[in-house]
């Protein structure tokens, strides 16, 4: 697991879980102290596990009035870009926070398609909220405590994943062709993501479409998705400049928040392959075994 630290102030302090024990004795105003991981063990944000020089997140608190506070990764911490959040008394206050950062905040509207697919940490939602601090305990952790019996208030992806890898069945080889795209049918592409609660959800106005991926010799493939019912998705690999097809089916009828639906695509001589979904964290969700004839 990863952690992050998020550093509300220079009063750099012992970073722990969602409360700590840890007093600060002066007189006068306290800065808040943010440290914060994502809860996933696989992969942090969709371009991998380390933050990018330059990430921004958005931190909220209600009682002292500080809404979507910039703060941004620069030389290896994250750094204020202007406010810095004070408690002005000694009662806990609970902080919420989100990635990425976007100057308005709210309900941010964005789409999933093959353009977006190219920068997806733009469209890899986080969120973490519950952490609690004082006066006296001025260190915000978002990081998650249950191990020890206490409480999850680590980052969560809020979108959903489906990654597709693709194997040589019989009679046919990689080393000599590979697929060059794939396309994912019925999907609705568009969609809203609340910064102050996590949330995000299809536009229920969109219509479904469909999502093509070009694969540029790649063998694996991911796409991140608004959550959405649906109990099948339909695949289309371009093999050979031949269509081959077939039917992902989806457990539980949905793509839900923070899952990764993996499934293993075979590309066989005269139709494909394809696994049943896992749920890894994100949660890889694996879909069946179904057989599809050019």
């Amino acid at each position: 697991m990863k952690t992050r630290h998020f550093a509300l102030a220079a009063l750099a302090l012992t970073l722990a879980a969602c409360t700590n024990d840890n007093e600060n004795l002066n007189d006068g105003p306290v800065a808040a102290v943010i440290n914060a991981e994502i809860s996933d063990a696989v992969a942090t944000r969709a371009s991998g596990t380390a933050w990018a020089e330059r990430d921004e997140i958005g931190i909220s608190e209600s009682r002292f009035g500080y809404a979507n506070v910039l703060y941004r990764w620069e030389n290896g911490k994250f750094t204020p870009a202007g406010t810095i959040i004070f408690f002005q008394d000694d009662d806990p206050t609970t902080f919420s926070a989100y990635y990425p950062y976007d100057a308005d905040g709210g309900t941010l509207t964005a789409t999933t398609d093959a353009t977006a697919q190219q920068n997806q940490p733009a469209i890899d939602f986080l969120y973490a909220t519950g952490a609690t601090a004082s006066t006296h305990n001025p260190e915000v952790n978002f990081t998650d405590d249950t191990a020890a019996g206490g409480t999850d208030c680590s980052f969560h992806h809020c979108m959903s994943q489906i990654t597709l890898t693709f194997k040589a069945g019989s009679g046919v080889d990689f080393n000599t062709i590979k697929p060059t795209s794939y396309t994912l049918s019925g999907l609705v592409l568009a969609g809203s993501f609340e910064t102050t609660t996590g949330t995000a959800k299809t536009d229920e106005n969109a219509q479904t479409a469909d999502l093509t991926m070009e694969l540029d010799g790649a063998l694996t493939s991911s796409v991140i998705l608004f959550p959405q019912s649906t109990t099948s998705i339909e695949l289309s690999v371009n093999y050979n400049s031949q269509p081959y097809t077939a039917t992902l089916t989806v457990p539980d009828g949905a793509l839900k928040a923070g899952n990764n639906y993996t499934y293993t695509v075979t590309v066989r001589n005269k139709d494909l392959s394809i696994s049943s979904a896992t749920i890894s964290d994100w949660n890889p969700v694996n879909g069946g075994n179904v057989n599809a004839d050019l």
